[in-house]
């Protein structure tokens, strides 16, 4: 017990030694490094163009406004904040930086404020001679406590480098789902649109359809058919009907899949997307015309591959945590405060009291449970890695099969198009040529069969089309906009750590 006067000089004396002491450490364990690239430079199904080496445009943020279909952007921006992935990734994002606070918290003292009253009874062993209750007492006591482990191996150190890359890395997990759940929604409204187009392709060849049937049947009240004719009338038209409640159970239950994904009643949108309209116009209809820039940004961009590097550092940061166990840990305690028998006395100098203290502790014997945490740890590191280099590996298949998928497609819609449009034409020019008696029913039947299947096919190639080019938007990281630090080197450590 020391006067007050004599509390400031020794205690901040501890506190300079120790941020000397603190300063001089190391933290053990491995530096990070981030793994080397492995990929190409360029993709390999970019394109001739030499734009597609340039920066990835940055409306890439928020592709589906380049469709320019208003329902679609509705839709998107309802997914964006109310989808429950989103939710999810959103919390997670939240508990990771809790547990940063955590952790950079341990970096600091401990501070805290007591306050109490005491009463007891001294032994008469230690107070011969005097009675019970001059025995009998109260102490009053008040102030400030003070712990702080000295970080002197970086432990603690190496415990906030691994939490802060995972919040990182569930930074990027919540653009993933952002990219994923905005990439989820176009695709399925695009193919809702092309389901709905193929259905009033059906049902315009149902008209034309029931109209050759009623010829067919007047021509034979008029002697110049026959029953044959008007079987293979009727059951082109059954078939025909026959594809109709297939596509309205699957344009259902694209419209039950919109709802989940924007949270919303599955009543209230179908009614808001029921009228029939065109696909959406393509942003771009060639890859020449869209930067994909060098695979060196997308890795820095993609927001999975960002989220697997991050975990892969705080894995290799919780080599340093379970390696600190080997030393011992030094802390420093401290306590400033007022003692006295009395409240009123509490107020006066004389009550203040001081104490500063140094504690060692070290599991000198438990180094067999310690390295077997530290095999633990390395262990997971490899887990991460090679999670890692799994991740990339599957997110370049991705990439470069939907950039091949894309220009497929859009070859096979073009070509499409020419053969719908030929098959109207001969269609027509069956039905003139029966008509004038040339030829039989059965070619008119056969030309509106093949209208009927061109018709759809190329629906269905348009809409290819465009979700491959969804897909192409979601492989190179399209739904956010990535931050310049979004691969920023973890917390800096002393270069000649032990290991």
């Amino acid at each position: 017990m020391r006067d007050a006067p004599f509390l400031r000089l020794p205690f901040r004396l501890g506190v300079l030694a120790a941020a000397a002491l603190l300063a001089t450490g190391c933290a053990v364990g491995p530096n990070y490094e981030r793994p080397a690239s492995t990929v190409d430079a360029e993709f390999i199904n970019a394109g001739a163009s030499a734009s597609n080496t340039q920066p990835v445009s940055a409306d890439i943020a928020s592709f589906w406004r380049g469709f320019g279909d208003e329902a679609l952007s509705t839709l998107v921006d309802r997914a964006l904040a109310a989808n429950g992935d989103v939710r999810i990734a959103q919390a997670r994002l939240q508990e990771a930086r809790a547990d940063l606070g955590l952790a950079n918290a341990q970096l600091l003292p401990d501070i805290g404020v007591s306050a109490g009253a005491t009463r007891g009874v001294t032994p008469i062993t230690q107070a011969p001679g005097l009675s019970r209750s001059d025995r009998t007492g109260t102490v009053y006591d008040a102030g400030f406590v003070a712990n702080w482990e000295l970080d002197f191996f970086g432990r603690n150190r190496r415990a906030s480098e691994s939490a802060a890359a995972l919040v990182a890395a569930s930074e990027a997990g919540l653009h993933a789902a952002h990219t994923a759940v905005a990439a989820e929604v176009a695709r399925n409204y695009l193919e809702l649109r092309g389901l709905q187009q193929r259905l009033q392709v059906a049902d315009t060849s149902l008209v034309n359809q029931r109209e050759s049937l009623r010829i067919t049947e007047a021509r034979l009240d008029a002697g110049r058919g026959t029953q044959l004719d008007i079987a293979r009338a009727r059951t082109l038209v059954e078939n025909t009907e026959a594809t109709r409640p297939a596509l309205q159970a699957a344009i259902d239950r694209t419209i039950y899949r919109l709802a989940t994904l924007s949270a919303q009643p599955p009543r209230a949108l179908a009614a808001t997307l029921a009228p029939v309209t065109a696909l959406p116009g393509l942003p771009v209809t060639d890859l020449a015309a869209l930067p994909l820039g060098t695979t060196e940004a997308w890795l820095a961009r993609r927001p999975d591959l960002i989220a697997a590097e991050r975990q892969l550092a705080a894995a290799t940061a919780s080599i340093g945590v379970a390696k600190a166990d080997l030393y011992p840990r030094i802390s420093l305690s401290g306590l400033l405060g007022l003692n006295a028998a009395t409240l009123g006395d509490l107020g006066r100098s004389e009550s203040a009291i001081y104490s500063l203290g140094a504690g060692l502790s070290w599991s000198v014997l438990d180094f067999g449970r310690v390295r077997s945490r530290i095999a633990a740890s390395e262990a997971r590191a490899q887990a991460s890695l090679a999670s890692y280099e799994q991740t990339v590996a599957t997110a370049l298949e991705e990439t470069e099969g939907a950039l091949t998928q894309f220009t497929r497609n859009a070859q096979r819609a073009e070509r499409l198009d020419r053969a719908a449009r030929s098959a109207e034409e001969a269609a027509e020019l069956a039905r003139l040529r029966y008509d004038a008696g040339v030829t039989d029913f059965l070619v008119v039947l056969d030309a509106e069969r093949e209208v009927l299947a061109s018709r759809d096919q190329l629906v269905q190639a348009q809409v290819g089309t465009a979700t491959a080019l969804v897909s192409v938007y979601r492989a190179l990281g399209g739904g956010w906009t990535a931050p310049a630090d979004a691969a920023a080197a973890p917390v800096a450590v002393s270069s000649n750590s032990p290991r």
